[in-house]
């Protein structure tokens, strides 16, 4: 009861300080309905068949249109590069519908694209300036910390932990690349961050990394080294002190969390690569699912719509590799290229180029930015890179996270590229002054 009348009430007051102070409190809203997800909570009888989600999407989108005023003035959210991509993707999803294998779930997966393309831009829209970013990563965090307490309570089921989080976060894999994304924003805030935000920041941390222990996936495990990689390269010179004993903290405390089952779960990464005899099936299965897809792709050039892979699985694989009557997809890049095509393919190259160019420019201005901006946009880089790394071994095609965080780090490269200008523009100033005014 106390938790329905909490939550109940965040959601009013958020939606009241969207409209009256600044629409961000309606993306904190959104994304609190994310993660607590009442549907799945034993209070949600409390209020009927409410859609949370959509009404604090509604509640967002409409204190953006509204509360334009407030936010800092941004090119059109359609003149970056990655919302152009995501919604190229999205009308390519709907022109499949008239070849897609399963037009019903098609129409449902393409439905589910363009919502995240609406959260893309609100989330665009609303984090208009450096503590926007830094709010929006807290929030995330939390959020992260959130789910570590559900699967602290919920605890390992057959060595593995799913039905936590919501649709989307509901299974082992994804809910361990959000642990992985958490912890990863969780480090990066406490380079930044000072007083009770790096406290609240260092708490959640390890409630986050416990989940991710407790979720046993190799891919989130991989996501978070990839991640961390990503971070300690790009993150500000004078971060790196604090950054290694961070590091080294990380691992003397995760050392004490890992059991045995997580412990044998990563010893078979190699294995699966190998695909010796001893190879845990579940990693043999993917590698076979990734020989039968090359297989699909080459039979639908142009792609079999949204779970193809799913519904052409039977066809293409023996019965022991098959879950349910079916198998999907275990890799973002083969969702895409057997999908959604040659088309899809091009696709997700071209962003995933394009993040990787953009988190190197980050980098090479590091010089002459401030260290918290530095680190901040390092952070988001590394959530992006966290996301594309757990991809190799489990499908985040529809991954909303990955959404938020590339809208932010294009709101990340607005700022930079705002403030090299103003610079550059004050150097020419104090440089025609000094000309003017002549020797003294």
């Amino acid at each position: 009861m106390l938790s329905a009348a909490a939550f109940g009430l965040f959601c009013v007051a958020c939606t009241l300080l969207a409209f009256v102070r600044h629409p961000i409190y309606g993306l904190y809203f959104y994304l609190s309905a994310t993660y607590v997800y009442p549907p799945g909570r034993w209070w949600a009888y409390m209020f009927g068949d409410l859609r949370w989600s959509l009404l604090a999407a509604v509640v967002t989108v409409l204190a953006v249109w509204f509360g334009s005023a407030k936010l800092r003035p941004k090119p059109f959210w359609l003149a970056n590069t990655p919302a152009l991509i995501i919604t190229l993707y999205a009308l390519l999803m709907l022109i499949q519908t008239s070849w897609a294998v399963d037009i019903g779930t098609h129409l449902r997966g393409t439905t589910q694209f363009f919502k995240y393309i609406v959260a893309f831009w609100f989330v665009y829209r609303v984090v208009d300036s450096e503590e926007g970013v830094r709010n929006l990563l807290l929030a995330h965090v939390l959020g992260c910390g959130l789910l570590g307490l559900y699967a602290y309570v919920a605890g390992r089921s057959g060595g593995r932990l799913d039905g936590v989080g919501g649709p989307g976060i509901d299974d082992a894999n994804t809910l361990g690349m959000y642990f992985a994304t958490g912890a990863i924003t969780a480090v990066g805030l406490l380079l930044v961050e000072r007083g009770w935000r790096r406290w609240l920041s260092f708490g959640c941390l390890g409630i986050i990394m416990n989940g991710l222990i407790l979720t046993n996936t190799r891919g989130a495990f991989l996501g978070l080294l990839a991640g961390g990689l990503v971070l300690a390269v790009c993150k500000a010179r004078e971060h790196r002190r604090t950054f290694w004993l961070l590091a080294g903290a990380g691992v003397l405390c995760t050392s004490v969390l890992i059991d045995e089952k997580f412990i044998d779960r990563m010893s078979t990464i190699q294995d699966a690569i190998e695909q010796t005899e001893g190879a845990d099936f579940s990693a043999v299965t993917r590698m076979t699912l990734a020989a039968a897809q090359m297989e699909m792709f080459r039979d639908y050039p142009m792609g079999t719509g949204w779970r193809g892979t799913a519904t052409l699985s039977p066809r293409y694989l023996d019965e022991k590799y098959l879950s349910g009557g079916g198998r999907s997809s275990h890799n973002t890049f083969l969702t895409t290229l057997v999908e959604q095509g040659v088309p899809g393919a091009v696709l997700y190259i071209w962003l995933t180029l394009w993040t990787i160019r953009a988190i190197y420019s980050l980098r090479s201005r590091r010089r002459g930015a401030s260290p918290q901006f530095v680190s901040l946009a390092a952070t988001i880089s590394g959530v992006l890179a966290v996301v594309f790394a757990s991809g190799l071994t489990a499908d985040f095609l529809m991954a909303e996270v990955q959404f938020w965080m590339l809208a932010a780090l294009v709101s990340t490269i607005g700022f930079a590229t705002k403030d090299s200008k103003e610079a550059q523009a004050s150097v020419r100033v104090r440089s025609d002054r000094a000309v003017a005014e002549g020797p003294t």
